[in-house]
């Protein structure tokens, strides 16, 4: 079947219906079966917002049949030759944000999104809340939602952009009806950063590894919390992330912005100046691991691993390891192992 040419760059309401029983009848009348790409176009178009161009739903299929090993001898039938490159994660998600950008409905992730509906953290922070160990509960959930927004986008002429972030990390004592079920912690991280992609020649690599993107920015993180429990920083930041395959792998530096009046001396010592983290993504699963510390020589090393994995529809579910410091900034200086499940909503790649 010959796939009909719908590269527009807008498309009304109104032709839009008209373009998918066009699509649809066209369908129907042929002998062949529809591919998967086929396939994904007329489910998007039946379910598209009035705003959304049929460039972006293109995109969208596009991306989204690059996952699926069996649908992409199908797609690449199916799309023009020129279409972009499909086999860097980083390149993935960064055309399926550009893709979405002008939707005045939709935010871009900037981090993982997720609820830990069950964690249990085996050696509670009690002591720095003046309260007796009896009244906390080692279970409780830990939550966080990150969202990015582009301020300035092609900063200078240059496929550089300049994006504005959140973060809201919280842990709730949710299943602690003898106190209220209180937030035990929220910590807020608000920044500003430059995203630089890749600018190298392709014969700039290192066994295959590649760097596909850098980071340069600044960031604030606070608990919002006055006197003896008000914990904050700020820090200037530069991120590297190389590339293989289906590996990555980051390295992330920092130095903290000095203060006049500092609540937290020695967060350097505990939460370092540096972190490692890396991820490798197989099918639809994601695999990640952060490291800090490793080296100061005071026992001080922290490592996180998480692991999720497709549920239903964009629900997946997500289960973290934390053995280290600095969870939260209430215990940037006390040790925290936790183990917790529950969903997450959006992923690093």
């Amino acid at each position: 079947m010959k796939l009909i040419d719908i590269s527009v760059a807008s498309v009304r309401p109104s032709k839009l219906t008209c373009l998918l029983i066009l699509v649809s009848l066209s369908v129907s009348l042929s002998a062949e079966p529809m591919t998967e790409y086929q396939r994904c176009l007329l489910q998007r178009l039946d379910t598209a917002a009035p705003t959304q161009t049929v460039a972006d739903i293109k995109a969208q299929c596009e991306v989204n049949l690059a996952e699926q090993p069996a649908a992409k001898v199908e797609m690449k039938e199916a799309v023009e030759p020129e279409q972009p490159d499909i086999g860097s994660l980083v390149a993935n998600r960064r055309d399926a944000e550009k893709a979405t950008r002008q939707n005045p409905f939709v935010i871009s992730p900037h981090k993982q999104n997720y609820v830990l509906l069950a964690s249990y953290n085996a050696e509670p922070n009690f002591q720095v809340y003046n309260i007796p160990e009896s009244d906390f509960d080692r279970w409780e959930m830990k939550f966080q939602l990150s969202y990015k927004m582009p301020v300035v986008e092609g900063l200078f002429g240059s496929d550089v952009d300049l994006y504005a972030a959140y973060t809201n990390l919280s842990f709730w004592q949710a299943y602690n009806r003898d106190i209220s079920s209180p937030f035990r912690e929220t910590n807020h991280e608000p920044e500003l950063f430059l995203v630089v992609p890749d600018m190298w020649p392709d014969d700039w690599q290192l066994d295959g590894w590649r760097n596909a993107l850098m980071q340069f920015g600044v960031v604030h993180q606070s608990n919002g919390q006055g006197g003896f429990l008000s914990r904050s920083w700020n820090r200037l930041y530069a991120d590297l992330l190389f590339e293989k395959r289906n590996f990555l792998l980051g390295l992330k530096s920092w130095y903290r912005i000095p203060e006049d009046n500092d609540d937290n001396p020695h967060i350097d010592d505990y939460l370092g100046r540096y972190e490692i983290h890396g991820l490798y993504k197989r099918r639809q699963q994601t695999f990640s691991l952060m490291l800090r510390n490793l080296f100061d020589g005071d026992n001080r090393d922290t490592i996180k691993l998480d692991w999720s994995f497709p549920l239903y529809g964009r629900w997946r579910g997500y289960l973290q390891y934390f053995n280290g410091y600095g969870e939260s900034l209430i215990d940037f200086n006390a040790k925290s192992h936790r183990l917790g499940f529950g969903l997450q909503l959006t992923d690093w790649l």
